[in-house]
């Protein structure tokens, strides 16, 4: 009688636990991309296995293809569990669309099972005595080419024999299935079946034949791995070189960028280099670092082919390389230096926080940083815990619980922690504590004590709070918690893409039913806009009045109250309208929501809100203009500057409408955002002066520090420029 636990029932439970596992896990429980990453690790050691108990059984590796005939349905039976399991699942517990799932499940799981039951076979034909040994070493190999990647070559996505496709260490909800993913598996499946015919005909008999095959084998493997850049499966230097043709030199970096950048532009950028190197050596007291590259893409989507992150940006501190794209510059480029400056006090060959924590690694640089979208970390911090979203410190610096919660919430209390102590402790000893997070050791006391001392400072700041502002930072779900996220991501960009070609019928019905299975709020906001530029202004209106509610306390609330005003006004309602934007106007969830909702009161007034909003960029900058021509409106101002920046219009029109304006009629944020514009247009001495109005009328505490920050850089520009 034949056990049942032999190692072929004993796989087939194994992959039928962790499949049912896998429905219960957030990303993996979705037939889509995640899916098929784990189950492809999974298969291939299965397969792998699987192969050598049945040589190892039989005893002759002649026995293989008879093998594989006799016990194909083992081997299917593998394959299938998975999927199967997955579909149905799916069908009863989720709403997700999984034909992008299946998709990947070919192109990804299946050449992976094969692959594992090639390099089983060729495991026992090299030494069957050690033949697990041999996988499992081949396995680990086969792990580890993507960590001598990431360190070696400037990407972060990379192709992998096991898995197809790791997009990056940083998630970005859209992957695509490219042609490139489709070509590495089919090279990879010619490469696997050659070697699978070779070691087949060799046999055991000439132990000359069997070294050179081993050899052969072996020196392919590294042959293709060097060629990975030439066959456009990996990225070096030279690549992004020929790419950002466009250089600026300077003794101590090189800035790599495209040629829609102008020499101005360039020029600005190699100044804000040094601003921003001179006022992180002076906070960190850290070195200046040699030979920084910075490689500044055209948009995301340039990053995301060459680089691998569209999402994100990134520095490589290893490497002294940060990989920015041009639209998310000025947000990004002093965070991405500081870690680059951190790399002297790093550990690991990666040169970064201790225990890779990136609760440290990313608190160290937002602390340095000190500004969170225009605002003081500490208020952010407290704005968060004051309004109910929590943060534990003690848990948030351990393991990777960074990645378990809303990721601004995780940089905003990491950052201001990190700010805590160096405001109390000094940097010193926080840059001593970044290497090894012994901060017992550092700071005389345990972590858990330091965040009572931490909580108790928050308190004392005495920061008014604004839960409207905290919803709208705050309230969004991490990525483990958002619907279908993979498909929603992808199918989106294809909505906006028909929306962008005017082809609004269609991305109507794309949007709706993205709508109807994922209840996103982007999905929402494209059949608004679709239905907008159809003329279903009614549909649109009924559509939002259902759903608003839906989005109190969330991050979404507010766009969506502004957009119910605007159909209302759309549908010829404009007191309900007016009441709305009042309502908006009162909540202030941040400076830009109230100047956009008090404009619409004001446009209501004048009979101009329709056009306004039925018009183009072109014609709501030339009614905010003539909104200003009898009595300034303040808040209109800083959306002028916005509108004239998308426009592209001419830098010396709008400085000289700016500059006439009655400045004891403007507001610290407007002076602030005109000083912002004038600098980044290489207006400095202009610049410097609503710099130091800004800070003159402020009367907000948690805005004050990013104000000082901000004169302190025009006052450097204006003395480096003069």
């Amino acid at each position: 009688m034949k056990p049942l636990l032999n190692i072929p029932n004993l796989l087939i439970v194994i992959t039928v636990i962790f499949t049912i596992i896998g429905q219960i896990v957030p990303l993996i429980n979705i037939l889509n991309f995640e899916f098929s990453f784990v189950f492809s690790i999974i298969l291939f050691i299965a397969f792998g296995i699987l192969t050598i108990y049945f040589l190892r059984k039989f005893k002759t590796f002649g026995m293989l293809p008879a093998i594989i005939r006799i016990k194909y349905k083992i081997y299917l039976t593998l394959l299938l569990i998975p999927i199967i399991i997955s579909i149905i699942s799916n069908l009863f517990f989720q709403l997700c669309p999984f034909g992008d799932g299946i998709i990947y499940y070919l192109v990804i799981v299946l050449p992976a099972s094969y692959f594992g039951l090639v390099t089983g076979a060729f495991s026992f034909w090299a030494n069957n005595k050690y033949s697990y040994l041999i996988f499992i070493m081949i396995f680990v190999l086969f792990s580890f080419v993507p960590i001598i990647e990431f360190y070696i070559y400037p990407q972060v996505y990379f192709f992998n024999i096991i898995v197809g496709f790791i997009p990056g260490t940083i998630y970005d909800e859209e992957i695509l299935l490219s042609g490139k993913l489709i070509l590495y598996r089919i090279i990879h499946l010619v490469l696997f079946s050659i070697l699978l015919f070779s070691i087949t005909k060799v046999g055991t008999i000439f132990e000359k034949n069997r070294r050179l095959l081993k050899l052969s084998t072996f020196l392919g493997a590294v042959l293709f791995f060097l060629l990975k850049p030439y066959l456009g499966f990996a990225i070096t230097k030279y690549d992004l070189y020929n790419n950002l043709k466009m250089s600026a030199l300077s003794t101590i970096y090189e800035i790599r960028y495209t040629d829609n950048i102008t020499s101005e532009n360039a020029q600005f950028i190699g100044l804000e280099h040094f601003y921003y190197m001179y006022e992180i050596e002076r906070k960190t007291k850290l070195s200046t670092p040699k030979n920084l590259i910075t490689y500044i893409f055209k948009d995301a989507n340039q990053k995301g082919t060459l680089f691998g992150s569209k999402a994100a940006n990134v520095a490589k501190p290893w490497m002294n390389q940060i990989f920015l794209d041009y639209n998310s510059l000025e947000n990004t480029l002093e965070h991405e230096l500081i870690h680059i400056y951190a790399s002297e006090i790093g550990s690991t060959i990666f040169k970064i926080a201790g225990g890779f924590n990136m609760a440290m690694l990313e608190g160290y640089a937002m602390a340095i940083e000190e500004n969170y979208s225009g605002y003081d970390i500490h208020y952010m911090a407290s704005l968060a815990k004051a309004s109910g979203y929590n943060f534990n410190i003690s848990k948030l610096f351990k393991k990777f619980n960074f990645f378990r919660q809303n990721s601004t919430l995780s940089y905003i209390s990491a950052g201001s922690f990190i700010k805590f102590l160096i405001e109390k402790y000094g940097i010193e000893k926080v840059n001593i504590a970044y290497n090894d997070l012994d901060f017992e050791k550092h700071f005389g006391k345990k972590l858990e004590n330091l965040e009572e001392d931490y909580n108790q400072y928050l308190k004392s700041l005495n920061y008014s709070i604004n839960k409207h502002s905290a919803n709208l930072f705050f309230g969004r779900n991490p990525i483990t918690k958002k619907v279908c996220p993979r498909s929603v991501a992808n199918e989106l960009n294809f909505a906006w893409k028909l929306f962008n070609e005017q082809n609004y019928y269609s991305s109507m019905i794309h949007f709706n039913l993205i709508f109807q299975y994922s209840n996103s709020y982007t999905a929402l906001l494209g059949l608004i806009y679709s239905n907008n530029k159809l003329g279903f202004y009614s549909k649109s209106l009924e559509l939002l009045k259902t759903k608003i509610s839906e989005y109190e306390n969330s991050s979404f609330y507010y766009s969506s109250l502004l957009n119910y005003g605007d159909q209302l006004a759309l549908n010829n309602k404009f007191d309900k309208a007016d009441s709305v934007y009042q309502l908006l106007y009162i909540y202030e969830p941040t400076l830009r929501y109230k100047n956009i909702a008090e404009i619409r009161v004001n446009l209501i007034k004048i009979n101009q809100l329709s056009e306004y909003l039925k018009g183009s960029d072109f014609d709501k900058y030339v009614i905010l203009k003539s909104l200003n021509g009898e009595k300034l409106l303040d808040s209109s101002i800083p959306i002028l500057i916005e509108l004239s920046e998308r426009l592209k219009e001419n830098n010396d029109n709008l400085k000289s409408f700016l500059l006439n304006l009655s400045i004891k009629d403007l507001s610290s944020n407007t002076l602030f955002e005109i000083s912002k514009y004038l600098m980044n247009n290489n207006f400095y001495n202009e610049s410097l002066k609503f710099a130091e109005l800004s800070l003159k009328k402020c009367t907000q505490n948690f805005t004050k520090h990013v104000l000082e920050s901000h004169l302190r850089k025009v006052t450097w520009f204006c003395n480096v420029s003069n």
